[in-house]
């Protein structure tokens, strides 16, 4: 199923590229020559760039744990490997491996865990939105085309609109961890005409989702993890540069930023649907690279489609590995994760 879907996804991409006037002049020879003539020598920093992420996000969860209890690094970076690289093969129900890898082998609650993960997410989020306005600011991009201009407008509007969402989930969080028992307390009155089964499964997640944002309230783990998410991102921007680099002239003269800005984009078109354009990863960072820093067509699908492989290859070999070392298969995983969460659903029902 999922073969026949990105197929089909691949078919109505490869259609609507047809259908666009820049596109219709598209030179494969040179898309293809400029893949084949990239320097080694950036290729492999960039695979190491790519493990080094995987190292920092380990040490960060090990940090949001740290006030529940002293995780084990390996533990935590098989996780992100085994999750990462679900994620690749399944999409985004391939989300919850982390969290529950995680939550079994360290015995904690699943619940706890989703806490730890949507904290990474606020972490994310801000921090890429500060380096896309880092990258603003410093940059002077080449927007000289109408659809470059509705492309900026539409990287600044969603933006604000992620930062501003951000700021309120951060709010609720901090203000919910620091008076946890109060609002907990208030939520379960306001709620009392629910079944009593309801009601206890609700108070067991209210207190495992409080545990799991312990990281806010000890001072330690919560600059260590700021400064492993800025580390972070200086990595995953670093991993682009370093693929534009190793594509040689009409790529190699764009500065570290311009690399950010790309990363921001293709972020965000994960997440935003551009009017008239649509969205995906790829999609977002060729619309970066020809409308803001007029890269040729080729160049920048060469750029694209490279810089995908070099970030989700490295992770999969390595988790395909794991998997073998850890007596493994992708569909364990997920049973994994099914049984973590029904674990947390039978203990909130006692």
């Amino acid at each position: 199923m999922w073969v026949i879907g990105g197929t089909v996804v691949l078919g109505l991409i490869a259609y609507n590229l047809s259908q666009s006037p820049e596109w219709r002049g598209f030179q494969w020879t040179r898309f293809w020559l400029s893949i084949r003539d990239a320097r080694r020598g950036y290729l492999l920093a960039s695979v190491v760039a790519v493990y080094a992420t995987y190292v920092v996000r380990a040490y960060r969860w090990k940090f949001f744990l740290d006030p529940i209890k002293q995780a084990s690094p390996w533990v935590m970076f098989v996780g992100q490997i085994l999750g990462f690289s679900s994620i690749y093969l399944i999409g985004r129900p391939g989300e919850l491996v982390r969290p529950a890898y995680i939550a079994k082998k360290e015995g904690v609650s699943f619940t706890s865990m989703m806490a730890v993960w949507l904290l990474e997410r606020i972490f994310d989020s801000t921090f890429l939105i500060l380096l896309f306005s880092l990258a603003l600011s410093s940059l002077r991009v080449g927007h000289r085309t109408m659809r470059g201009e509705a492309v900026l407008v539409q990287m600044q509007t969603g933006g604000r609109i992620l930062l501003a969402l951000t700021l309120l989930l951060v709010v609720a969080l901090v203000a919910y961890r620091l008076d946890a028992e109060t609002l907990r307390a208030w939520l379960l009155r306001r709620l009392r005409f629910l079944p009593p089964k309801a009601l206890r499964a609700l108070d067991h997640f209210l207190c495992s989702f409080a545990e799991g944002l312990g990281v806010i309230r000890c001072w330690r783990s919560f600059f260590a993890s700021i400064a492993s998410t800025a580390i972070l991102w200086v990595l995953n921007a670093t991993v682009f540069w370093l693929v534009f680099r190793s594509l040689g002239p009409g790529l190699d003269h764009l500065p570290w930023l311009a690399g950010a800005l790309v990363l921001f984009c293709a972020a965000l078109g994960l997440v935003v649907q551009i009017p008239g354009i649509g969205g995906g990863y790829q999609v977002a960072a060729i619309l970066a690279l020809t409308e803001l820093f007029n890269v040729s067509v080729e160049l920048a699908t060469g750029a694209a489609i490279l810089t995908w492989v070099v970030i989700s290859a490295p992770c999969l070999v390595l988790g395909l590995i794991l998997l073998v070392h850890e007596g493994l298969t992708f569909k364990k995983l997920n049973a994994i994760a099914a049984e973590e969460q029904a674990a947390g659903q039978e203990e909130a029902e006692r």
